[in-house]
């Protein structure tokens, strides 16, 4: 079985939404007020100069694309610096929401960031052979018509870089910018969701390590084929359910800000249509783009019984599982056991027919057996 076998599941509607729609972003930028501008340029510049040294440059020189998993969530510590030093000459600005999401971005970057590092440095990302999940953007392009080279991952290398240019870094400015010193109820909901998705994450990953240490030490023929523990139950990609639920809730933290803003109605709408598209993209991307999609194309190649799991396990969103097949179901495939107790069965009756089919004259000794007289 080669790659290629499995079907390339069609483009959704989220696909056309989150590409069409991000057109949208800078103009919406353009109305905004100079302290949102100033920084959006001063921050694309940061970004440009990031991506390039750490994902455009080492693309180009060896030919993979995992170097961009590296620059995206430390590109999100850059937001958290840039955004707490932007804001540092305020002294009004000094709030509670302001460290709390300057935190939460840097939290939320350095632990994927460091993940990256560690497989990087570790060797288990190796530069002769990509990441699954780009080797499935390269087939995917080439089923459609386009053609997979440098000029296209540069184009996949930088449009990650506008997302934390243009998209990402929106709720961590406006809620830095805001001078009430106190957080609303909303804030408050917005900071524990993003904690909940948060805690998520680390807690599925940390099930999936420990899965893969046990599976290591087991006898090659006893190891399970897939993570199907933990939280890896109840959803095929917990983590990345955490991922998008931390998300959320940094739009939600930061809507009440939005609105507070000293910027036109024209303004605040566009930024309300900013912080839903980061919902909106992040699922596309988890699920459909770099993420589920991708994984599951090669898994249910590799991984014995995979499509089973899919059946019954939902993709993103945890929920309760479907009942897994039974003891009797897995043995159902045993027929020749059956066939050996239905001929057992058909001998036992032969074999005690013959008492009751004994008469009277048959006691004698040597009474001969009639011709043509059939079998009991």
């Amino acid at each position: 079985m080669t790659v290629t076998d499995p079907p390339i599941p069609p483009h959704t509607w989220l696909h056309y939404v989150v590409n069409y729609s991000g057109i949208f972003v800078v103009p919406i930028l353009l109305m905004c007020p100079k302290a949102v501008l100033n920084f959006a340029v001063l921050h694309l510049c940061l970004q440009a100069g990031w991506f390039t040294l750490t994902a455009g440059v080492p693309a180009a020189v060896t030919g993979v694309m995992f170097w961009v998993d590296f620059a995206w969530p430390w590109g999100l510590c850059i937001i958290s610096a840039a955004v707490y030093w932007y804001t540092s000459f305020d002294p009004e600005l000094d709030t509670t929401r302001r460290k709390a999401i300057c935190l939460a971005y840097l939290l939320h970057g350095a632990r994927m960031g460091a993940g990256a590092a560690f497989m990087i440095a570790s060797g288990t990302w190796k530069v002769g052979r990509d990441l699954p999940r780009y080797q499935f953007q390269k087939i995917r392009v080439e089923k459609f018509g386009g053609t997979w080279n440098m000029t296209f991952m540069q184009k996949e290398i930088y449009q990650q870089m506008f997302a934390n240019a243009g998209v990402l870094f929106v709720p961590c400015l406006i809620c830095s910018l805001d001078k009430t010193p106190d957080l609303s109820p909303l804030e408050i909901a917005g900071y524990s969701i993003w904690a909940s998705g948060w805690i998520i994450e680390n807690i599925a990953d940390t099930h999936k390590l420990a899965f893969m240490e046990a599976n290591r030490r087991k006898p090659k023929d006893e190891r399970a084929p897939y993570c199907n523990v933990g939280l890896w139950k109840y959803s095929r990609h917990p983590n990345y359910f955490g991922e998008w639920v931390a998300w959320c809730g940094l739009t939600v933290a930061a809507a009440d800000s939005v609105a507070r803003l000293e910027a036109g109605i024209v303004c605040k709408l566009g930024l309300s249509f900013i912080l839903a598209y980061i919902c909106l993209s992040l699922y596309y991307c988890l699920s459909e783009w770099t993420g589920a999609v991708p994984a599951e194309y090669f898994s249910v190649q590799k991984r014995k019984g995979y499509d089973e799991y899919m059946e019954r396990v939902n993709m993103i969103v945890p929920w309760f599982v479907a009942n897994e097949p039974s003891a009797v179901t897995s043995a159902a495939p045993k027929s020749p056991s059956k066939r050996g107790r239905s001929r057992g069965a058909s001998r036992t009756p032969k074999t005690k027919a013959k008492p009751r089919a004994k008469t009277p004259n048959s006691k004698a000794k040597g009474t001969p057996k009639a011709k043509g007289t059939p079998k009991a």
